[in-house]
């Protein structure tokens, strides 16, 4: 991705394989936030220039999409799987993201100054990733509900006008404190590698299925594993239950066929996506966004 900041700060890609934007927010002194969405055809990096001081640090929230975290120095990031945060110093190094075009991708970025960490560590006792002063760092976990929930918060901001400035500080402060707690916490994963791929495969099928998924029970002997090691599974890799994922899937497919504008009446939309009342759904939705469907649908776009 290359272009300048408009003076909104925000650089808009229309032409090409590539098609989304890239905004830049200042938060505070030391703090800036950067919202990315966009989708492409093909694969396709999206670049950042390095620069400045070692010690600025990227904490990120992938919302969607699919592909690789590339920091010169530091082992690559793989996420194959939506709902990832990570952590990554900018250093005098390039940042690449390698997209894959399966899913249109969504991130929330919040960068940190060397001196937005010194006075974050005045008065917190901030983990060890984020003290760290020497090398490169990069480092990726699944993000728990919450921090997805408030990551698309920043996507799809409930204020505009005046009051979105100050929604947009409690929201990155917010999302600030999950991630740094999310990267604290991070262990080596108790499954096996086979374990983890079939935990996949039941996240695949939950994908395909979304009008009528399987139970838990059916699921975990469709791909071979106990009810509690694919519930545990599903913990390591996307930081949430299987039932509490199956809503992640339905709602994100729900905003999808809002964003592509689909003209499909709401109950239609919701038996497609597994609800035999509209009114489930709609609550659904509204505790996920803080909008109904019908409000998202007629909202104005950024």
């Amino acid at each position: 991705m290359a272009g300048d900041f408009d003076p909104s700060g925000r650089i808009t890609l229309e032409d090409g394989p590539y098609r989304g934007f890239l905004e830049h927010v200042p938060i505070r002194g030391g703090l800036s936030l950067f919202r990315t969405e966009g989708q492409s055809d093909t694969p396709y990096v999206v670049s950042a220039p390095g620069g400045g001081d070692a010690d600025n640090l990227v904490l990120g929230c992938i919302v969607s999409g699919i592909g690789v975290l590339e920091a010169q120095g530091s082992p690559d990031q793989l996420w194959r799987d939506s709902g990832q945060i990570y952590a990554v110093s900018i250093a005098d190094r390039i940042i690449r993201y390698h997209l894959q075009p399966e899913e249109t991708f969504r991130s929330v970025a919040l960068m940190l100054t060397p001196e937005g960490l010194d006075e974050l560590a005045r008065d917190h006792d901030l983990p060890e990733l984020a003290r760290r002063r020497c090398g490169p760092i990069s480092a990726m976990r699944a993000a728990a509900p919450l921090a997805r929930k408030v990551a698309n918060d920043l996507l799809n901001p409930t204020y505009a006008g005046p009051m979105q400035r100050l929604y947009r500080e409690g929201k990155s402060v917010e999302l600030l404190a999950l991630q740094l707690g999310l990267l604290a916490t991070g262990r080596e994963s108790e499954l096996t590698s086979q374990e983890l791929r079939r935990v996949r495969e039941a996240r695949e099928l939950l994908a395909s299925n979304l009008q009528e998924p399987p139970d838990l029970h059916t699921l975990a002997a469709a791909v071979g594993l106990r009810t509690k090691r694919l519930n545990q599974g599903f913990r390591e890799l996307y930081g949430t239950t299987v039932f509490d994922l199956l809503l992640d899937m339905r709602m994100s497919a729900a905003r999808d066929m809002l964003d592509q504008g689909l003209d499909m009446p709401l109950k239609q939309l919701a038996w497609a996506l597994g609800y035999r009342q509209s009114s489930n759904f709609i609550s659904a939705f509204r505790r996920r966004f803080g909008v109904s469907p019908g409000a998202y649908r007629s909202r104005p776009r950024d």
